[in-house]
């Protein structure tokens, strides 16, 4: 997993990278959920127990599309700054919030299913229990627990009837852990969610877990290595090697 220059991403702790996946700007990541590969321009939030597929790639830089060009010159003017010939021109103030093409980073809300290769835009929000189905592009905000699909992506269908929505975005069963879920009978969502309301009712607490910093601060350096001994002196029949050794080449010098 890699984190931009400068970007630090909070995660409530346990989640789970799989390949390489990265970060290129700071966000928040909830317990519980999981990255195969992809990468993050952006995004503000990534909520408990999603499931984020390979090829993944959420919140891409827009560009403007009713400006004289679609190119960033006209407001990152040290994009192409190494050259003499854009060195030195004016242009709009880079990262400048005002400009109307700029939407703010996508949400991802929890329980969320992101499919393989996947691609997320800005300004949208996918709420609880939505699925994404593989090769989307989310242009507009997905309705909770809506499965959507396409380019650009619509709702297929939902996961469950209204009234069931209703209760599962009451319970938010997403704010305990597997170990308090256990025993639950998972296939049958109407007595699961009996039993996580009467959990609850009986004082079941959501898990709060201290949230942990990415990247980790480097490890302290490691001590010097001590000198090395010098080599101790020789001694017995080593030390009588050594003196006989010059005298047994003077022979051979004098027999040849």
């Amino acid at each position: 997993m890699k984190v931009g220059t400068g970007a630090v991403v909070r995660c409530e702790p346990p989640v789970s990278f799989r390949k390489g996946f990265q970060f290129n700007t700071s966000s928040q990541v909830g317990a519980f959920t999981y990255f195969y590969s992809g990468i993050v321009v952006a995004a503000a939030s990534v909520g408990r127990y999603c499931s984020i597929a390979g090829g993944v790639r959420v919140g891409d830089h827009e560009h403007p599309i009713d400006w004289l060009s679609t190119s960033p010159f006209q407001y990152n003017l040290g994009r192409f700054a190494f050259s003499d010939t854009a060195d030195s021109y004016e242009g709009l103030p880079e990262d400048d919030g005002e400009h109307p093409f700029r939407k703010a980073p996508p949400r991802i809300g929890n329980d969320v299913w992101v499919g393989s290769r996947v691609t997320i835009l800005r300004g949208t929000t996918v709420g609880d229990g939505a699925i994404v189905a593989s090769s989307a592009v989310v242009t507009k905000d997905v309705p909770p627990y809506a499965i959507v699909g396409g380019v650009p992506a619509r709702v297929i269908r939902y996961r469950f009837d209204e009234e069931t929505i209703a209760r599962l975005l009451e319970v938010r069963w997403w704010r305990f852990t597997p170990n308090q879920l256990s025993g639950i009978v998972f296939d049958d969502i109407h007595a699961a969610l009996d039993e996580v309301e009467r959990r609850i009712a009986a004082g079941m607490t959501p898990y709060e877990p201290e949230v942990v910093d990415l990247p980790l601060p480097p490890p302290p350096p490691k001590p010097p290595a001590p000198p090395k001994a010098p080599p101790a002196p020789p001694t017995g029949w080593a030390m009588v090697r050594r003196k006989l050794r010059p005298r047994t080449r003077l022979r051979a010098f004098l027999r040849g």
